[in-house]
């Protein structure tokens, strides 16, 4: 039931083959021209090559992980939307179509909550599915913990005869303060996000310009074992510290 242009599960990014072909041409690249520039050896640069593969992966859980964010966002409009239009009288499926409706004079026509909410409110109204299973399946998609509570609250109270309301606001107020949080951490950590890459890249900038100064500085490095394995170690040191300062300052809400 779901529209081709609508994620099957928002934890898996799939890239198209454009997207895919840019980034292997640019990953591999990259890797070859850092691994020639610390071994100064083709065949070893071609070996480091190989490293795109796990760096796609990264890229693609990276990327997976913006779109989870990016929708959690959006959610916080819908959230509020719903809880006015339910607070007035409206049943979930009215509330839902209004939500739509104010997403769009939002947002583009192909962001994920108006296509998201287009899908949904074509399911309830048009093929007339049950609203639990349509909410759940949403909430199993995005595997979002504020999309998964609202759901549960939701489904909760309608089962049990609950204040729907009360509660829906109470749990608004909690997931829209959670939200603004997470958007001023991701803000305040955008800048060392930056910083890291910059530090990340400097001994690469170090070494090229000691080649292109003085090309029989760094000789030793590249005719023994020995300088090898420095160059290896220090190869690895950078990579390891970008990832390790890449996981520090990913704060969890």
């Amino acid at each position: 039931m779901n529209s081709p242009s609508i994620p099957v599960n928002y934890c898996v990014y799939e890239l198209n083959k454009k997207e895919r072909n840019r980034f292997l041409i640019l990953c591999i690249s990259g890797l070859f021209a850092a691994a020639f520039l610390f071994y100064h050896n083709f065949l070893l640069s071609v070996l480091f090559s190989f490293l795109a593969w796990p760096c796609y992966n990264l890229y693609r859980d990276s990327l997976a992980e913006k779109r989870r964010r990016m929708l959690t966002e959006q959610f916080r409009d819908v959230l509020y939307s719903v809880s006015v239009s339910v607070a007035v009288g409206r049943q979930m499926t009215e509330a839902l179509y209004e939500a739509e409706k104010n997403m769009r004079l939002i947002y583009k026509e192909d962001a994920l909550i108006v296509m998201e909410l287009s899908e949904i409110v074509k399911r309830l109204c048009v093929y007339r599915e049950a609203e639990e299973d349509v909410l759940r399946d949403f909430a199993s998609r995005a595997s979002i913990e504020d999309i998964t509570g609202f759901v549960d609250i939701y489904l909760t109270c309608r089962e049990t005869g609950g204040d729907f309301i009360n509660v829906l606001n109470k749990a608004s107020e909690m997931i829209l303060d959670k939200t603004a949080i997470e958007k001023e951490i991701n803000t305040i950590t955008a800048q060392k996000r930056f910083e890291i890459r910059i530090l990340s890249a400097i001994p690469f900038a170090i070494i090229l310009l000691l080649h292109i100064l003085s090309p029989g500085y760094l000789t030793v490095m590249y005719d023994c074992i020995q300088g090898r394995l420095l160059m290896t170690a220090a190869l690895m040191g950078i990579g390891l510290s970008y990832l390790w300062s890449m996981k520090l300052i990913k704060i969890e809400v």
